[in-house]
């Protein structure tokens, strides 16, 4: 059973931000996917603001090369999205491998983002596409970097009063790109372990490679350093086998030494080393 709680309705984002800045202890409903299993869990709000009648937070555009997604979009919508599978098809990927078809159908992409998961499966893709999340309330808007909004664990830099209203991304062209995961099974289960990849080459040498891995650090993990250091760098067997042991030592470094490394480090750096061979 949920806690009792007051609900309101917002059929604008001008509305949804003005109940925000003046309720106190005040939640966002958008897919429910999350909020409702903390609340059946004792999470308890005075109030909800739904959401889920605003009709521009349910559109996808594209202008220059960047894609603009509205927070209410399903992880069902982005996965059947041609803008997506064009220029961001590791996101399309994990999307579509996200819960069961009910959750793809009800849970949205800014929901998960706001619920932070080190788990959730959109992370990873967002990550390497340089996503930037749009925040607005009564004071105007703000736009924060994926790497910055996730602070902790379940905990974003959102205020209390900010409204998520949209995603940016930076399509990528040229790349070959994709999203793994691994799981206790392939469907109602979450990652064990993620990995989104972006590699752009040219004659026989890294031209770009972009990486993050999910599950397996607190934070997202993009081991930035490793790219730079695979920028210009000849394929080869010796400089893959460089990358994926600078990219194990930082994760040791960042998450100290789990006991699941045991299964995942090996897990993790045979996927590193097909990504990287192509």
């Amino acid at each position: 059973m949920l806690p009792e709680f007051l609900s309101q309705r917002a059929d604008t984002r001008e509305q949804a931000v003005a109940l925000l800045s003046s309720l106190e202890d005040v939640s966002v409903l958008a897919g429910g996917t999350d909020l409702l299993v903390r609340m059946g869990r004792g999470e308890t709000h005075r109030h909800i603001v739904d959401i889920t009648n605003i009709p521009d937070l349910r559109t996808i555009e594209q202008e220059d090369g960047t894609l603009y997604v509205g927070s209410l979009i399903t992880h069902r919508a982005i996965h059947m999205s041609p803008s997506i599978r064009e220029g961001a098809p590791s996101l399309s990927e994990a999307c579509g491998l996200v819960g069961s078809p009910q959750i793809r159908n009800m849970g949205t992409i800014g929901g998960n983002l706001a619920n932070a998961s080190p788990a959730a499966d959109s992370l990873s893709p967002l990550l390497i596409h340089d996503a930037r999340i749009v925040l607005e309330s009564t004071r105007g808007k703000r736009t924060v970097g994926l790497e910055d909004f996730i602070t902790d664990p379940y905990r974003t830099s959102m205020r209390s009063d900010e409204l998520l209203a949209f995603i940016e991304i930076n399509g990528l062209r040229g790349y070959r790109e994709g999203y793994q995961r691994v799981a206790k099974r392939a469907t109602w289960a979450i990652s064990r372990l993620s990995v989104a990849w972006a590699v752009k080459e040219e004659n026989g040498c890294y031209q770009d490679v972009r990486l993050a891995i999910g599950s397996c650090t607190p934070m997202p993990f993009r081991p930035r350093e490793v790219e730079r250091f695979l920028a210009g760098k000849e394929k080869s067997v010796r400089v893959q086998g460089e990358a994926v042991a600078m990219i194990v030592g930082g994760i040791r470094h960042a998450s100290g030494d789990r006991p699941s490394f045991a299964y995942k480090i090996p897990v993790l750096e045979a996927l590193l080393d097909e990504i990287l061979r192509g």
